[in-house]
This record gives structure tokens, C-alpha cells and sequence, in this order.
């Protein structure tokens, strides 16, 4: 991988990161008061899912302040399990990626396997 790969990389990254920051600060997760029951529980249900969806927003912005820490360094692309490199078209579809799609897809054929047992 070279220095302008690395560079759109982090420019994507960094887009990304902002507009879930921003999406994030916005998100409604608190119930006020309402109407009725039935307003009450679709806004009960609402907030469900802005949690739910907040939580996922979280963990996102984790995983994409850490790999915009490890884009400058040398092991960036290189899969956490076989040390083989990911391979640009996994990194441009998902930068976060920390696995090779052999890797990955063994994985998670062993949770399959493990989920079924």
C-alpha cells in the first residue's frame, strides 16, 4: 500500500468519522412526555431503536479512531491473525477491516459451527 492509498484512506475515514459524530450528537434517546399510551409507546419504541442505533454509531467511531491510528504505520493492512496483507480492495470497501477475507471467512465459519453445536 502507498502514501496516496493511505491518504484517500484517512480522508475517508475522517469524513466517515465526522458525519457519525454528528449524526450521533443528534440522535434522540430520551423520552418525553407524551399525549397517550399510544404516543407513549411508539416513542418507547423510537427510542429503542435511536439506542440501539447509538450503541452501533459508538462502537463505529471506535473502530475507526483506532484504524485512523494505525494508517500511517507500517502494519496497516496487515490481517491481526495470518499477518498476510488485506488487500486494498478489502480496505477501500471497509476500512476497518483487520482481516483477510480467508481469515475472515474462517472465522466466521467457525462461529457458525460453534453457534450450531
Amino acid at each position: 500500500m502507498n502514501s496516496t492509498h493511505r491518504a484517500l484512506i484517512r480522508k475517508h475515514l475522517e469524513q466517515n468519522l465526522a458525519e457519525l459524530i454528528e449524526r450521533s450528537k443528534t440522535r434522540d434517546t430520551v423520552v418525553e412526555t407524551c399525549a397517550d399510551d399510544n404516543e407513549y409507546a411508539s416513542r418507547l419504541s423510537e427510542q429503542k431503536i435511536n439506542l440501539a442505533l447509538h450503541l452501533r454509531e459508538s462502537k463505529l467511531i471506535k473502530e475507526i479512531e483506532e484504524t485512523l491510528a494505525k494508517v500511517d504505520h507500517y502494519d496497516f493492512g496487515i490481517c491481526d491473525d495470518c499477518g498476510q496483507e488485506v488487500g486494498i480492495a478489502r480496505i477501500k470497501a471497509n476500512p476497518t477491516a483487520r482481516l483477510c477475507i480467508s481469515c475472515q471467512a474462517r472465522m466466521e465459519e467457525e462461529s457458525q459451527f460453534a453457534w450450531a453445536g
